[in-house]
């Protein structure tokens, strides 16, 4: 066990230079070694190394780059879970929207959500019903209660929506957020109690010492070292290729995930012409959603088996007609069409194989394996509960390090403690669970903290850091042109370039485009006309020589076919 390295005040600022950690990664001996650096993964990292514990934690590719940032970057309870009679899912899920709130606001930000109810009065009232049953299991307290609109109240509130037999509406409260950031700062706040972390270094193997898991042979995929690192305990916590990894350690192949694909488009905000949440039924009883995000309207999501290749999965042509139609429905004076879509992203739910038919009917609830050596794996579960898993996952380490002998006392979970995004953390003080304590509100800056940029550029910079915002504007007090947006009509700044390569271990045009900042998404050519000037930045602070700054150009190319939707207007042809 080991106190963190670094001073309150430092900590969730930077993941640390990547060599550093390899090199560590290299000659340590660690508690837990965690293979996955998704929101699970970064989850796991925090709880453990907050615990006191030595922790490792290593990423085949980016750190987020596969479920966790192709989610509905909602942190909420679930009406759907809740309407499946799953009430303890969420009730626990409500509560760590609460625990998220206080933790990271500037990741977790409350917003209205509007339901119409169309066609029959006696929806109205098992709406109703379901949502102060939802009131209640978040605490009354801890959230605005939800109220019936008039359906020409909801119509002022929405314009848009299709007025054909509405006959009311009700507006509640649930959390947006930013998927992927969320993961980033989970892992700095891991690296600030000591955790070790690496991206783009794939688990070859898991190393197996007298029938017991105890590391991993590890490749670095960026200049091909093979090395192992050390560990009491492994945890997989990748995700939907947990079988990739546990199979490999059986005998006998057995199936515990089953993908499910989730498809969103992007479109502008000015479409809808109302900044408020709204969320329907869709024709295969799922509830999709359009949300105010990032400036624009995200749309999702679609619910469907996968049986494809697990990396970077495509959204295909039924996708995107399936979302289409069914927004245009609830839209009638949208007339979306593929003109409108700015970008498209398809991502992989790694739910639970319970053999049930559909994948909209699985559980989204988590569950705990132990491989025959002993690994420990994680899946199912949701983005709004990772802090649950986490604590869930590291009570099971803790148990299996106290029976090797290695660990003396049991450490408890104190992550709900731990803010994010460089916020001080406040003690706990003793009886603290039975007193009211007051919430202390975090407030955003004042537009003018930083006269150097522009107000919107301030508070976009404070929304995606936290606290830590200022050490990304100072990069661009130093250098004014850091100031500049990357690309023009949108509020991510040059700044935000040079802070993931020296802060967040960004060491591909995707990590930063589409990930540490959403430029890829938001932009209609997925940032293309950018490339040149964020490659030139990335170069001069990694030392990228022209033939690399070309490969990475390509690189970017191929990967970015993804979010567009020119390929699958070209299925019609």
């Amino acid at each position: 066990m080991i106190d963190s390295p670094l001073a309150a005040e430092h900590r969730a600022l930077s993941l640390g230079p990547r060599e550093e950690q390899i090199a560590r990664l290299r000659t340590q001996q660690f508690d837990v070694v965690i293979i996955g650096g998704g929101i699970t993964g970064a989850g796991i990292a925090l709880d453990a190394a907050s615990r006191g514990l030595r922790v490792a934690l290593v990423e085949k590719s980016d750190f987020a780059s596969g479920t966790s940032s192709r989610s509905t970057k909602l942190i909420h309870g679930g009406l759907r879970y809740l309407a499946q009679l799953r009430f303890r899912l969420t009730r626990e899920a409500l509560l760590e929207r609460s625990v998220l709130q206080k933790l990271a606001p500037h990741l977790v930000e409350p917003i209205p959500f509007i339901f119409p109810i169309y066609n029959k009065r006696f929806e109205v009232w098992r709406v109703d019903t379901g949502l102060w049953l939802y009131d209640l299991m978040a605490g009354l307290r801890r959230t605005k209660l939800h109220r019936r609109l008039s359906t020409a109240e909801t119509l002022k509130r929405v314009p848009g929506l299709n007025p054909s037999g509405l006959k009311a509406s009700f507006v509640y409260y649930d959390s947006r957020t930013d998927d992927s950031r969320l993961v980033v700062e989970v892992l700095k706040a891991a690296v600030g109690y000591g955790a070790v972390v690496a991206n783009y270094v794939a688990a070859e193997k898991i190393v197996d010492v007298d029938g017991r898991a105890s590391g991993i042979v590890a490749h670095d995929l960026l200049d091909g070292a093979v090395f192992k690192v050390s560990g009491r305990t492994v945890v997989a916590a990748a995700g939907v290729w947990i079988d990739q990894v546990l199979n490999a350690q059986e005998p006998t192949p057995r199936r515990r995930v089953r993908p499910a694909k989730g498809v969103h488009i992007i479109v502008s905000r000015e479409r809808f012409g109302c900044d408020t949440a709204v969320v329907f039924p869709t024709p295969d009883n799922r509830l999709m959603f359009t949300i105010p995000w990032q400036g624009a309207t995200l749309i999702g999501t679609t619910d469907t088996d996968y049986d494809g290749p697990l990396d970077n999965p495509r959204a295909t042509r039924a996708d995107l007609d399936f979302i289409l139609s069914v927004v245009n429905t609830m839209f009638p004076q949208a007339h979306l069409t593929d003109a409108d879509v700015i970008s498209v992203q398809a991502g992989l739910r790694p739910l639970i194989d319970s053999g049930e038919g559909s994948t909209a009917k699985i559980s989204r609830e988590d569950r705990v394996f132990e491989g025959s050596d002993g690994t420990i794996a994680i899946a199912g579960g949701k983005l709004t509960t990772y802090r649950q898993m986490g604590r869930k996952v590291v009570d099971l380490v803790v148990r299996r390090l106290r029976e090797q002998g290695a660990l003396r006392r049991k450490p408890r979970s104190r992550t709900r403690d731990v803010p994010l995004g460089g916020f001080p953390e406040r003690p706990r003080r003793r009886f603290s669970r039975f007193l009211r304590r007051r919430r202390t509100r975090v407030a955003p800056p004042d537009d003018s903290a930083a006269p150097w940029l522009t107000p919107a550029a301030v508070q976009h910079l404070w929304r995606s850091y936290g606290a830590n915002w200022q050490a990304v504007a100072a990069l661009a007090a130093d250098e004014p042109a850091l100031a500049e947006p990357i690309i023009a009509g949108l509020d991510a700044v040059k700044a935000e370039i040079v802070f993931a390569v020296r802060h967040e271990m960004a060491r591909t045009l995707g990590d930063v485009l589409a990930r540490r900042t959403h430029v890829a998404l938001l932009a209609r050519d997925q940032a293309r006309s950018v490339v040149p000037t964020v490659a030139a930045l990335m170069a001069r602070e990694l030392g990228w020589d022209e033939a690399e700054v070309a490969r990475q150009i390509q690189q970017y190319e191929e990967y970015i076919q993804q979010f567009s939707v020119v390929p699958l207007q070209q299925d019609l042809q």
